[in-house]
C-alpha cells in the first residue's frame, strides 16, 4: 500500500456545464474485463461494507481460505470491522490512472518484484507525473503481484492479509476509505496474467496494481452487461460494448467500452434520466439517477431475452459461380452464444431438401456442396440459454465448377515384388479440376472381384499393403472426382504381384533373394543389409560371361531393387553375384523365362 498527500491548484479540465443536449463523448479508457471485474468488487464493497465483509470471509474459494489460514486471519474480528465502515461513493475509471497502473504491473511482471518503487527508482508521485495525472490531495496505490485470480487479489488487498498488513491495513484503507477526511473519486487498475507464480519463482499468475486519486470532477458511472449466469453481478464475458449512454442534461455522453463499463462527467445536482441504446443492447433502456455532488453508479442490465436476428453476409445473395466448397459468413446477433445454419436444395427448407445443418459458436462455416452448377439456399439463427432466435432472411447462391478431366494409371504394371508388410504404391496422372480420386483394384482372373477400393484418395498416389492382395495377377483403374461428379475410369493396368515373406531372408547377415522366379521382363531383388552401404551387382551367364555390372546404394533393412532391362535376355539359367562394401556377399541362381 502506498498513500501520499499532494496539493493541486487550478480547476478540473473535465468540468461539465448543464446543457440541454450532451454533444461530447467521454471515455473512461479501455479497461479489460478483468480490470472491470475488480472495480465492480471494489465498488460493491464501498457501497455495502458489512455485506462485503461477510462475502470476503465466507468465500468458498479454497486458495483464499488457504491464505486466511496461513496468515491467521481472524474472520470474526474482520467481519466486525467491515460492519463498522461507512458507505463510500463508487470510484470511476480514469484513463491516465489505468495507464499508470498498467505501466507498474508490466514493470513488476518483467522485473519479477512486488513493491511501490519502480525498477528505475520512480515513486508513485513520479509515475503519476509521467502519465500526466495530478490528484487534488491524497493519492495511493495497492499492489498484489502474487494473485491467483481477480477475486483472490481483491480478497488479499481488502482483507489485507500478512502480518505487517494486518497491523497497518493500508490496502484496506485505500479501497474502503473508512477513515475520515479525503475520499477517492478515481481509480486505475492494471492486471496482467502471466501463468507463473511462486512455484516458478516469479510473480503471478495475476499481477495487480490499483492506483487511486481524487479530483473535483464527479461521475455517473456503471457497466452494461448481460447477466448470463443470473447471479445479479457482472462477470467476465458479460460486458456489452458500444452502447450509447446519454443523460437528459449536461455536456457529455458515453459509449460503453469493450468491458461494458462507462463513465460520464457531470456537475450540478438533482434528478437526471439516462438513456442507453445501440451496440449489443437488445432494446433501448432508461434509468433515473439522483445527483448529489458525489459519484453515482447506474448499471444497465437488460432482462434475459433470446438472441437478436442474424444478418447474412457471404456469399452475397444470388451469388453465382460459387466454389462448391463454400464458406458461409454472417454477423453477430445480440445475446447469441451460438448459431445454427442450414443449407437446402429448396427454399422451404424441407427435411428432404436440407443437405447441411450444424451448430457452431463462430460466425462462419465451410460446407461442401454435393453438386456444381446448382442453386442452393441458406439461413442462420442465433441461440442462447433462453432459446432460439428467429431465422435470418434466406440467401441463395449458385455453385460453379467443371467436371474433372480424365486420368491415366502409371504404376504398377507388369511384374512386381513386395514383402507382406510392404506398400505397393499406385501412381496416376493428375486431372484438372479434380478434388479427389476413386481407386479400384480387382482380381485379374475370374471371378473379377474388387479386392481394394478407396473412393476419396487425395493426391496422385496411394499406398496399399501387399498383404491386402497376396500373390497373383490384378488390374487397377482410377477416376477423378469433384463436386460436379466423376469422369470415366482410366484404362485398366495389369500387374502380377509376388509377395515374399521376411522369413526367406537371414536378417542377421547380408543376404538377398530373387523373386519371383522365373524372371520375366524385370529382375526383382530383395537385399537385406545391416547398415547403409554400397553393393555391387553382377549378372553372368552359366559360362561365366558377364552380362552387366551395377553399383547400387542400399539402406539398412530390406531393399527392393528392380532392373527392367532384362527383357531381351534369352531364356535360361544365369548367376547373380551381390557383394557389399562391408565384405558380405551372396551368389544366387536366376531363371529367365
Amino acid at each position: 500500500m502506498k498513500t501520499v498527500f499532494a496539493l493541486f491548484a487550478g480547476t478540473c479540465l473535465l468540468s461539465m456545464q448543464l446543457l440541454a443536449q450532451p454533444n461530447q463523448v467521454y471515455s473512461h479508457g479501455d479497461p479489460t474485463p478483468e480490470e472491470q471485474l475488480m472495480l465492480e468488487y471494489i465498488n460493491r464493497a464501498r457501497a455495502n461494507p458489512a455485506e462485503e465483509g461477510v462475502r470476503l470471509l465466507d468465500t468458498k474459494d479454497q486458495a483464499v481460505q488457504g491464505a486466511y489460514s496461513y496468515f491467521k486471519i481472524d474472520a470474526v474480528k474482520t467481519k466486525q470491522a467491515f460492519a463498522g465502515y461507512p458507505e463510500r461513493p463508487p470510484l470511476a475509471f480514469h484513463p491516465l490512472l489505468i495507464e499508470s497502473s498498467r505501466n507498474h504491473t508490466k514493470d513488476m511482471d518483467e522485473k519479477n518484484f512486488q513493491g511501490h518503487t519502480s525498477s528505475n527508482g520512480d515513486e508513485l508521485g513520479q509515475r503519476y507525473v509521467k502519465v500526466g495525472y495530478a490528484s487534488m490531495g491524497q493519492y495511493g496505490e495497492n499492489v498484489a503481484a502474487y494473485s491467483e485470480s481477480v477475486w483472490h487479489g481483491h480478497c488479499g488487498l481488502n482483507v489485507d492479509w500478512g502480518e505487517e498488513n494486518q497491523r497497518v491495513l493500508g490496502h484496506r484503507r485505500n479501497i474502503m476509505n473508512y477513515e475520515g477526511g479525503a475520499v477517492y473519486t478515481e481509480i486505475g487498475i492494471g492486471i496482467t496474467y502471466n501463468g507463473k507464480g511462486l512455484m516458478q519463482g516469479w510473480v503471478g499468475p495475476y499481477v495487480v496494481t490499483q492506483n487511486f486519486g481524487m479530483r473535483s470532477q464527479r461521475y455517473i458511472l456503471g457497466v452494461v452487461y448481460l447477466d448470463k449466469n443470473n447471479n445479479g453481478f457482472y462477470d467476465i464475458g458479460e460486458g456489452v460494448e458500444g452502447v450509447k449512454i446519454t443523460p437528459s442534461r449536461g455536456s457529455y455522453y458515453a459509449v460503453s467500452s469493450a468491458s461494458g463499463g462507462y463513465a460520464i462527467p457531470y456537475t450540478g445536482t438533482g434528478s437526471v434520466t439516462l438513456s442507453a441504446s445501440g451496440g449489443g443492447l437488445p432494446a433501448a433502456m432508461s434509468k433515473t439517477a439522483d445527483l448529489s455532488g458525489q459519484n453515482v453508479k447506474v448499471d444497465f442490465v437488460p432482462a434475459s431475452a433470446g438472441p437478436g436476428v442474424v444478418t447474412l453476409s457471404k456469399p452475397a445473395n444470388n451469388a453465382a459461380n460459387v466454389t462448391p466448397t463454400v464458406t458461409l459468413e454472417w454477423s453477430a446477433a445480440a445475446q447469441a452464444s451460438k448459431y445454427t445454419y442450414q443449407v437446402s436444395k429448396d427454399q422451404q427448407f424441407t427435411a428432404a431438401g436440407i443437405i447441411s445443418e450444424s451448430e457452431t459458436p463462430t460466425r462462419s462455416a465451410t460446407v461442401t456442396m454435393p453438386a456444381c452448377n446448382t442453386r442452393y439456399y441458406w439461413r442462420v439463427r442465433g441461440s442462447n440459454d433462453v432459446g432460439n432466435g428467429a431465422w435470418s432472411s434466406i440467401f441463395s447462391f449458385t455453385t460453379g465448377g467443371k467436371m474433372p478431366t480424365s486420368s491415366s494409371g502409371t504404376s504398377p504394371k507388369g511384374s512386381a515384388l513386395a514383402g507382406s508388410n510392404d506398400n505397393i504404391t499406385f501412381i496416376w496422372s493428375a486431372a484438372s479440376e479434380a478434388t479427389s480420386y476413386h481407386l479400384r483394384i480387382k482380381q485379374g482372373a475370374s471371378p473379377f472381384g474388387v479386392v481394394f477400393e478407396d473412393t476419396a484418395a487425395t493426391g496422385t498416389s496411394r499406398n496399399v499393403k501387399a498383404s491386402v492382395f497376396g500373390s497373383g495377377s490384378f488390374t487397377w483403374e482410377v477416376r477423378p472426382k469433384n463436386a460436379c461428379g466423376m469422369s470415366g475410369w482410366s484404362t485398366p493396368l495389369q500387374f502380377a504381384l509376388s509377395v515374399t515373406s521376411v522369413d526367406e531372408l537371414d536378417n542377421e547377415t547380408f543376404d538377398a533373394i530373387v523373386a519371383p522366379q522365373p524372371v520375366g521382363d524385370a529382375l526383382n531383388l530383395i537385399v537385406q543389409s545391416a547398415t547403409d552401404e554400397m553393393v555391387d551387382i553382377r549378372l553372368s551367364g552359366v559360362d561365366g560371361r558377364r552380362i552387366f555390372n551395377l553399383r547400387q546404394m542400399v539402406s539398412a533393412g530390406r531393399n527392393h531393387l528392380v532392373f527392367a532391362d532384362v527383357a531381351d535376355l534369352a531364356p535360361g539359367l544365369y548367376t547373380i553375384q551381390i557383394a557389399s562394401s562391408s565384405g558380405g556377399s551372396v551368389t544366387l541362381p536366376m531363371v529367365k523365362r
